[in-house]
């Protein structure tokens, strides 16, 4: 048996450990600017000022404006104050929840399915796009989608149980060609919406909004090694969304609350330190996990889901045939190893939905996710993989 008093952390998608120096500068700041950001007093305007910088230096990151970017909780908040505030606000202008239609795809985080079923259930037709063996949407498929009724597009930018990578430029192009082509048809003029969940993406793609094309992106401190309970929403300029909590008039009205100056400042510092290492790390885990996969593959039941090809460098998920997935978790932990099945917002599901999404229905319930970050060595993946095969010799 391989023994080693080190364990080894697989589950980079799930949560990432908060970053030396995003910790150092939220230290300084909570001791020097603990004031609240919205009091009239010296304190409160230097702490809302050091807020304020924050927000600069974010939008700068993203090639955005200062008053596009929100401080949120995390994804999940992100996400719902996209997609609620644009349907809410289109219902306060007027328009019925069954006349409108949203598009997304099967395989989204629960944090946006969710919301979407929220929704169906007050009359808002939803088309939930499959996804092809490798996780992604067909595009034709959903330009087949828009109708006029359309309001929003949500697609995920990296899907956080396979990896697989949705090119938002591509989507807001096809958005953009049906607005215009219904417009020159018959002068009528549409606008949809157009968000995208970049939780799983920050660290390792370009995120410079003006090349995404979306309208609304979703950022996860969390999945940055950022601030816990820490994430940013980007809006484009001249969106108007409803709020979906009521309160004060922070962050311009959509997210009230005493802002969080030491998160704000943290998130950002995490977004400096992801950009600076990004080339680098992506080239890295990709050769690990190419690695880590071949060294898999060579394993008689083992079978990759998703592709490797057009997914992020950080997750890799297979099944393994004939184990129970949960309990394999457990005798990988009692090994050293921390790994995962699927989302951890999942917890009362027994299968994962996005493998069945895939067409793999009989893999569904053997599928395993490894994920990978910036404490992972290729000693880490050698100690895995003996210990992969030396639970599976047990059986």
């Amino acid at each position: 048996m391989y023994i080693n008093n080190k364990r080894i952390y697989l589950d980079y998608a799930s949560l990432t450990p908060v970053d030396t120096g995003v910790r150092r500068v939220m230290g300084r700041i909570s001791r020097k600017f603990f004031a609240n950001p919205s009091a009239l007093y010296g304190e409160g305007v230097v702490a809302k000022r050091v807020l304020e910088n924050a927000r600069a230096q974010s939008a700068e990151f993203f090639n955005a404006h200062k008053d596009e970017i929100y401080f949120t909780s995390g994804g999940t908040e992100s996400n719902n104050v996209a997609i609620r505030g644009i349907i809410d606000m289109a219902r306060s202008n007027g328009t019925l929840y069954k006349k409108m239609h949203i598009v997304t795809s099967a395989i989204e985080h629960s944090s946006v399915l969710e919301v979407m079923k929220f929704f169906e259930k007050h009359g808002v037709d939803i088309t939930y796009l499959g996804v092809d063996s490798r996780g992604m949407i067909i595009q034709k498929e959903l330009e087949a989608a828009l109708r006029p009724e359309t309001v929003l597009v949500s697609i995920m930018m990296v899907n956080n149980e396979v990896g697989s990578f949705n090119d938002p430029r591509l989507i807001a192009q096809n958005i953009r060609h049906f607005v215009r082509h219904r417009q020159n048809r018959n002068r009528v003029s549409q606008k949809i919406y157009f968000h995208t969940d970049a939780s799983q993406a920050g660290l390792y793609y370009d995120i410079n909004t003006e090349r995404l094309g979306a309208d609304m992106i979703t950022f996860d401190g969390q999945k940055m090694y950022g601030p816990r309970s820490s994430g940013l929403l980007f809006v484009r300029r001249g969106i108007l969304l409803a709020p979906i909590l009521f309160g004060g008039g922070q962050e311009k009205g959509l997210r009230p609350g005493t802002e969080d100056v030491a998160k704000a400042v943290g998130i950002t510092e995490a977004l400096r330190e992801a950009i600076r290492v990004r080339r680098r790390e992506s080239a890295r885990l990709y050769e690990l996990k190419k690695y880590f996969l071949s060294e898999l593959l060579k394993i008689n039941g083992v079978n990759l889901n998703g592709t490797f090809e057009d997914s992020s460098p950080h997750i890799l998920n297979v099944s393994v045939q004939g184990i129970d997935n949960e309990f394999f978790i457990l005798q990988l932990d009692a090994r050293g190893i921390a790994a995962s099945t699927k989302s951890a917002c999942l917890r009362d599901e027994n299968e994962s939905y996005v493998i069945r999404a895939l067409g793999r229905s009989d893999r569904a319930k053997n599928s395993i996710r490894f994920s990978f970050g910036r404490r992972t060595t290729k000693r880490d993946i050698h100690q895995a993989i003996f210990v992969i095969k030396e639970i599976l010799a047990l059986r």
